[in-house]
């Protein structure tokens, strides 16, 4: 299905949705083997983008309920803006992603009372990444802005036609940093609700490949920290390794996620867990990888990983609490061997979404606030979304 969309100055946007990642134009099919073309829809992303790439798509596609909208604007022959969209019903289990539940959350934050109302927000249509952090539409670096501008309010102005057509309640992008100000920009000129979100968080890897760079960013209690932590890891003949995903090694770490739950006390589904994996193994094997942390020949921490675009995405973890005792085995692997990887490889930056700020904080990362943009098809949505925006306080436009 697709619309043309007239712009001011030379050239039309031909805004297309698409339903099915096999059928975008010059994508191919996006297999593992075959991944001639993705170039072309990534490229619109840049960094801090993953979550919107062709490696997480086919991921999430293949565990979505609902067939995703893949919208592109295109100049000509040339795609400009890109945005991936995702329906999601009220029984959603990507809850983060969910306008019900991130609404319900902030209103709670806001007032300590829960939000009944913010069910009536689903089913929605989620933009950006199905993943909390970095909500971004892509688009191409080269045009000046006001084309650029111009096609994002052509996907953005797509998806929220999509949206109404199919019986959405709402239209969402709910992780949207705050630097991106063309985004942000659409979005608030469109009449969307801007509410505050989440602090995603991200460490910048010294470009002198030297680890000492990192430690000398810190004051000096905070360096001898650090040492002492690295020093008890070595003396333990803590060691790492750096692997593809497969089905033995997920075997292998799913416990060490469970035990992670449960140590946080929450409740944990070892097939579900499974089955996130086995996508991952199947549909982002290009992108994903595992660092195992290893004491005495036994398995006691690992972290996924995602690399793309010169940039590492810390996505999830687990550990052997009893095996580890006291060691620093969290802060060794998700945090000083993860860097290490990142200096050898030359990469820019490691991202770790968002939460656990004082601990991120504490060995690095900056922040980076973000705010979650909101329109709902019923007027006494949009007004509980209002008082919403009122209470959270100003400044967040």
């Amino acid at each position: 299905m697709s619309a043309a969309r007239g712009a001011d100055g030379p050239g039309l946007l031909e805004v297309t949705a698409h339903r099915d990642l096999a059928h975008l134009s010059h994508l191919s099919h996006l297999s593992r083997a075959d991944g001639l073309g993705t170039e072309r829809w990534d490229a619109l992303f840049g960094p801090r983008g993953f979550y919107s790439a062709s490696p997480w798509l086919r991921h999430a596609q293949a565990t979505a309920a609902t067939a995703p909208y893949y919208f592109t604007a295109a100049d000509g022959p040339e795609w400009v803006c890109a945005l991936p969209a995702y329906p999601l019903e009220q029984d959603t289990p990507y809850v983060f992603c969910s306008p019900g539940t991130v609404v319900d959350t902030l209103y709670r934050q806001a007032t300590g009372d829960d939000a009944p109302w913010a069910a009536g927000l689903m089913p929605a249509l989620a933009c950006g990444g199905r993943n909390p952090s970095h909500t971004k539409a892509g688009v191409a670096a080269g045009l000046g802005p006001r084309r650029q501008r111009e096609a994002v309010e052509a996907v953005v102005e797509a998806a929220e036609r999509q949206a109404w057509a199919t019986g959405m309640e709402s239209v969402s992008f709910l992780y949207v940093d705050e630097d991106d100000e063309l985004l942000r920009g659409v979005l608030r000129d469109a009449r969307y609700v801007a509410l505050p979100g989440q602090t995603a968080y991200s460490l910048t890897v010294p470009q002198d490949g030297s680890f000492d760079s990192y430690l000398a960013r810190f004051e000096q209690p905070r360096r001898v920290k650090i040492k002492r932590e690295l020093r008890a890891l070595a003396e333990a003949g803590v060691s790492y390794r750096t692997r593809p995903l497969t089905e033995e090694l997920i075997d292998q770490v799913a416990p060490l996620e469970m035990a992670l739950y449960a140590r946080h006390g929450t409740t944990a589904n070892p097939a579900a867990f499974r089955a996130v994996f086995d996508s991952i193994a199947a549909n982002a094997a290009d992108a994903a990888r595992v660092t195992t942390a290893h004491r005495d020949g036994a398995l006691i921490g690992f972290v996924l990983t995602f690399t793309h675009g010169g940039e590492m995405y810390a996505r999830q973890a687990g550990f052997d609490y009893e095996a580890q005792g006291k060691l620093p085995v969290y802060f060794g692997l998700v945090y000083y061997e993860l860097l290490r990887i990142a200096l050898a490889e030359g990469m820019s930056h490691l991202h770790y979404s968002t939460g656990s700020d004082r601990v991120k904080l504490s060995r690095g990362c900056t922040p980076r606030r973000q705010y979650a943009y909101l329109k709902a098809r019923r007027p006494e949505q949009a007004e509980h979304l209002a008082r919403l925006a009122r209470l959270a306080g100003p400044g967040h436009n």
